[in-house]
């Protein structure tokens, strides 16, 4: 893990809709403290590009393109995003930013929540950022159906046509 001497804005990328939320907070911290944000996505795949491809895909889908006002570094990590986000945050004056799903205790129970583990572990200021409010009231029809298509399919439903 590289060693930074001065506070950072620490984010997990990942491209759920909590995931942009929490990014584009990320960066509006990033630039109202004048910090450099480090970006950090867990290893999904055996190629390293394809990773890279998809920090800089969730980058645009949150925020159009990269912020050219805010310095950004990003990271590939090797174990799970709260271990890396753990190790990353090395500086007191560091801040973390993390999604919180808002789908209560059991889910995050069963599934494991990044924003409670950082909480618990970090030595440095945690912002947990609520997920967004069509995230929260979407309902799930399908257990194993990506959760995005359901938002979008909800989207689709509430909006009327554009004639």
């Amino acid at each position: 893990m590289e060693q930074f001497g001065h506070p950072r804005v620490i984010v997990g990328v990942d491209d759920s809709l909590t995931g942009l939320a929490a990014l584009r907070t990320a960066v509006a911290e990033a630039r109202r403290r004048g910090l450099p944000l480090h970006a950090l996505r867990a290893r999904t795949s055996g190629i390293p590009c394809i990773d890279d491809d998809l920090i800089e895909a969730t980058f645009i889908s949150a925020l159009g393109g990269r912020p050219a006002d805010v310095e950004i570094h990003t990271e590939v990590a090797n174990g799970t995003i709260r271990q890396s986000i753990a190790e990353s945050a090395t500086h007191p004056g560091d801040l973390i930013v993390v999604g919180n799903s808002g789908r209560g205790i059991l889910h995050a129970f069963w599934s494991g929540s990044v924003s409670r583990s950082c909480l618990r572990e970090a030595r440095c200021a945690v912002l947990a950022v609520p997920a967004p409010e069509l995230a929260r009231t979407a309902p799930r029809h399908h257990r194993w159906r990506p959760r995005n298509r359901d938002l979008w399919d909800e989207f689709e439903h509430q909006t009327p046509a554009l004639n």
